[in-house]
């Protein structure tokens, strides 16, 4: 028997709860990996994913 589990990208799920925000990466902050918002915020993905109720794990 083989059970398989797919889960989406965190991204994916952002984009689903509807956040307007894109995945890039901050220059300001080192190239690290953050969720820019269209107002120029910056979060980082899990900052992000607690704003929309989003379990990481």
């Amino acid at each position: 028997m083989f059970i398989e589990i797919r889960r989406k990208s965190l991204s994916e799920r952002l984009k689903e709860a509807g956040c307007p925000g894109e995945y890039t990466y901050s220059h300001t902050l080192g190239g690290r990996m953050v969720v820019r918002m269209p107002d120029g915020e910056e979060l980082t993905p899990g900052e992000a994913a607690d704003r929309y109720g989003i379990p990481v794990m």
